[in-house]
């Protein structure tokens, strides 16, 4: 299937490409050179030895990847994804740390509307979140903070493709950048050591 795409349609809207159809590291690297998925890319978990890492950036506006321990911190920070979830992720706190920082320097991630990274707690909840939080200039709010209930996938001529709804919180914490955009970090969903995090990226109206 990979190899009839790359040959026939190497350019495609959307692909879901189920559990274990990604077999070899030699097979994922040349899917990922070789497509390019313009809109959503979506990966259950690979058949690979885990020790496989990329660097380059995924070209999709999202990506929802099954246990992405392939995909590296410089892979999203170089990339122009709008949405991002990676489920059973292995990026560690400090990586997240760096999200968010880059976010908010303005330099990287431009484009990013809406992260969430599903992991396994290594440390404990609050130790992990400090971790997250760590220099960063954030105001607490609490209650409702005129967030949009969901995000939105759009094509290239503004069609919706996607309307994502992140979970509502009683506390997030906002950071916020130079052009007024602000980052809404919270943690939707904790239960035994998996944890949801979360960013999103709106505008406040004016």
């Amino acid at each position: 299937m990979i190899e009839w795409l790359i040959k026939f349609q190497p350019t495609i809207r959307s692909v879901w490409i189920p559990d274990g159809v990604i077999t070899s590291p030699e097979l994922l690297d040349r899917m990922l050179k070789n497509l390019k998925m313009m809109i959503r890319f979506d990966l259950g978990s690979i058949k690979t030895d885990e020790t496989i890492q990329i660097m380059e950036p995924i070209s999709s506006r999202s990506i929802l990847v099954w246990k992405p321990y392939w995909i590296t911190l410089p892979s999203i920070l170089n990339g122009t994804n709008s949405m991002i979830r990676l489920y059973y992720s292995k990026l560690a706190p400090k990586d997240i740390n760096t999200i968010l920082k880059e976010w908010q320097m303005g330099s990287k991630l431009q484009k990013l509307e809406y992260l969430e990274i599903k992991t396994s707690l290594l440390l404990d909840d609050d130790i992990y979140a400090n971790e997250v939080l760590k220099d960063l200039n954030v105001t607490v709010i609490d209650g409702y903070d005129e967030r949009p209930m969901g995000v939105i996938l759009k094509d290239d001529d503004d069609n919706v493709e996607e309307i994502h709804y992140p979970s509502r919180v009683e506390r997030v914490h906002n950071l916020i950048r130079n052009d007024g955009m602000i980052g809404s970090i919270f943690r939707s969903v904790t239960y035994g050591k998996t944890v949801f995090f979360n960013f999103q990226v709106w505008r406040r109206e004016t």
